[in-house]
């Protein structure tokens, strides 16, 4: 397991952390209508973009937190583990440094939004003690870890997609959202190393029964997701009075290419990594979207 060990080499140069960011330049005038422009897809939709970045971001502080608190809980049952996967500080290094990350990031957007908006708004029914319980079973703790990487791997890819995006259009970065999703982008190859690591290393030496049980909990994961995303849609769309995704153009891509990711990752018996199932038709979408057909370097 020493493919793990190197993941993290440098981490602590190459990161998020809220302290970096200079929140009062999160809303400028010229900010606000790059948002407009970048997201939505025309000049004078500031107020959407904002609603639909609550919306995604904060959600995706909820999904970063319950990532957080997985790890921590498989890290924790890795301890009782006698494997080789278990010897030593490797795995729980990376795990650990995987999940300090994610605090940091759902801590980062939490903060983007209502530096962005003005607004506090809570979303109360979080599902978070059902995400959290889906985990509490006595399979192995190596299930749980691939059923998360899993279900985080989707987002983590379409969230590189759109820092590309981003970067195509704002090369220099002076804008704060690119900036932020940059700094978020440093965090997130590691993760997708870690999740390859798994796909690669893991889930291939589950047994039958074990791969099966792992899919059940990426379903039962995804459908609480699911959930959360309703309730997350439902409680911006009523704080800001308006429907974000109308004439949205990144809402539809987003969809899209969340589809067709859930589909190329988690639709076999093993875990395939999203590069290696992109079609021509995908491939042309994000290059149009993002200016490349790939999504991961590695």
């Amino acid at each position: 397991m020493n493919r793990f060990k190197p993941i993290n080499h440098d981490a602590h140069l190459h990161y998020l952390h809220p302290n970096r960011m200079r929140w009062e330049h999160a809303a400028g005038p010229d900010e606000l209508l790059f948002l407009s422009q970048a997201l939505i897809g025309d000049a004078g939709q500031e107020k959407k973009a904002i609603a639909y970045l609550y919306k995604e971001l904060s959600q995706l502080a909820e999904l970063e937190m319950h990532v957080a608190t997985v790890l921590c809980r498989i890290v924790c049952e890795m301890q009782a583990e006698r494997t080789p996967l278990s010897a030593g500080d490797t795995l729980y290094h990376a795990l650990s440094c995987f999940a300090a990350e994610e605090i940091n990031h759902a801590n980062s957007f939490y903060q983007y939004v209502r530096h962005l908006s003005g607004r506090d708004i809570k979303l109360t029914g979080n599902l978070f003690r059902e995400r959290v319980e889906l985990y509490s079973g006595n399979e192995s703790p190596l299930i749980k870890l691939a059923a998360l990487c899993s279900a985080a791997y989707v987002g983590e890819s379409v969230i590189t997609v759109f820092e590309r995006r981003l970067k195509v259009l704002d090369p220099m970065q002076h804008r704060f959202l690119t900036q932020l999703l940059h700094f978020h982008g440093l965090d997130e190859a590691r993760h997708i190393q870690c999740d390859h690591a798994v796909f690669d290393d893991i889930v291939p030496a589950l047994s039958v029964a074990d791969r099966q049980r792992m899919h059940r909990l990426i379903d039962d994961t995804e459908s609480l997701n699911t959930q959360l995303a309703i309730a997350s849609a439902e409680t911006v769309k009523a704080a800001f009075d308006l429907d974000y995704t109308e004439g949205n153009a990144a809402a539809r891509t987003q969809l899209d290419i969340t589809l067709r990711f859930r589909e190329i990752v988690q639709s076999g018996d093993l875990i395939r990594k999203v590069d290696d199932g992109i079609d021509e038709d995908t491939a042309a979408m994000l290059t149009r979207f993002s200016s490349a057909p790939r999504v991961h370097a590695h």
